[in-house]
């Protein structure tokens, strides 16, 4: 009988010893290290600010409270501040000499979780190359069934030298502000305006590359103006007609890391079908400019006109006439090819006569014929800087819009 109730009592004792849970906890350091385009990014940087966050691991949610005591070498880092993630008036925690003191009475769920406790900023020595932070004797946490888990543990972080403490993670932003409307035709004399913005450390205009219909700049040539956030263009030579035009931009962060945020943008403008030009210009730089572009022609109607003049006039000068209309460009008219071929056979027969009988002068001829084509020309001209104006005008209006 009495066998019977010691082994009744044994297994109840068993029962009850398997019902209480059994408790696992772990605590983290967990340094925010670089990014990896900021090296070392294997390694903290030394003489620099640094942050990491306690974390704490839980199998089970009956903790009642958290202690921790953590050390570290004052000849090493200093420390800046301490930031609990809860700021209520459960958590406790103080800065002492060589240690900072943490305590916390838990009202929430820590179940197969990492849940932060706090965050710890600090700053470390010049020469460092490595630290150790050290939970102590003293750390620990409390279940609800009153036993204590021990959180003893020691972290160790490497140091090394870095160009710089903060370098700037993100890159400048480059727009183009003017030709604003890409998809307008642009003036062939435009500039270009582009707007450069960085929040941090601003810019490193020595970085700038700048390429414009394949025509290369530097941040100190004399076609770049920078006035503030932006970078004013006035491109070497005038841009060709009715092409589709590359502009492409590169620049990078004010900062020793090389290149660590190089920001570049390419964008493709749509120049004048003709000879548009955003500033007036007096008539013989117009001639001047306008001998200049392949397409420069003359219209259809401006050629029938002249060949209308061509065979009105003597037969003498209609060969001149002809020369004058080929150097424009001027096609000879279907219906007047044959007209014009039986006129400059005649006329070529009778101009030998009388060339062989004197009865004329060559110098004549030639000073006639110089003095029309002058004249057409000066004509030609004065139309085409008229509609030049007026096409700059629309341009001016266009652009405002």
């Amino acid at each position: 009988m009495k066998t019977s109730k010691n082994l009744l009592k044994i297994i109840l004792i068993l029962g009850l010893l398997t019902s209480i849970p059994t408790y696992a906890a772990n605590i983290f350091l967990n340094s925010t290290y670089p990014e990896a385009r900021f090296f070392p990014s294997d390694k903290l940087h030394a003489w620099c600010n640094h942050m990491a966050s306690v974390v704490i691991e839980s199998k089970w949610e009956n903790i009642s409270t958290i202690n921790l005591v953590l050390k570290y070498d004052t000849k090493k880092i200093k420390i800046i501040s301490v930031v609990p993630m809860d700021q209520s008036q459960s958590t406790n925690y103080s800065i002492e000499y060589d240690k900072i003191l943490f305590n916390k009475i838990n009202n929430e769920d820590f179940k197969n979780t990492q849940t932060a406790l706090f965050n710890l900023y600090y700053k470390s020595n010049e020469n460092i190359t490595g630290n150790t932070f050290e939970f102590t004797e003293g750390s620990y946490m409390t279940t609800k069934y009153w036993r204590v888990i021990p959180l003893n543990k020691t972290f160790s972080i490497p140091f090394a030298r870095a160009p710089e403490c903060e370098p700037d993670v993100v890159p400048p932003i480059i727009n183009m502000i003017k030709p604003l409307n890409k998809t307008n035709w642009v003036a062939l004399d435009s500039s270009f305006i582009f707007e450069i913005k960085d929040d941090w450390k601003w810019i490193d205009k020595k970085n700038l590359k700048l390429s414009i219909n394949k025509q290369e700049y530097l941040y100190d040539d004399n076609e770049i103006i920078w006035s503030g956030d932006q970078l004013i263009v006035y491109p070497r030579t005038r841009l060709p007609v009715n092409k589709a035009i590359p502009v492409t931009i590169s620049i990078s962060d004010k900062q020793k890391y090389w290149w660590a945020n190089l920001q570049s943008e390419k964008f493709e403008i749509r120049t004048a079908n003709w000879l548009v030009l955003e500033n007036y210009l007096d008539p013989f730089k117009f001639r001047e400019l306008s001998l200049w572009y392949e397409n420069f022609r003359w219209t259809q109607k401006e050629c029938a006109l002249v060949w209308n003049i061509y065979l009105q006039d003597d037969w003498i000068y209609q060969k001149s006439w002809k020369s004058i209309l080929k150097k424009l460009w001027c096609a000879i008219p279907a219906q007047l090819q044959n007209v014009s071929d039986e006129i400059h056979t005649a006329a070529t027969t009778v101009v030998e006569k009388i060339e062989k009988k004197s009865y004329i002068s060559v110098f004549a001829v030639i000073w006639r014929a110089l003095f029309l084509m002058t004249f057409i020309l000066k004509l030609h001209y004065r139309h085409w800087f008229t509609k030049h104006k007026k096409i700059v005008e629309q341009y001016k209006k266009l652009s405002m819009d």
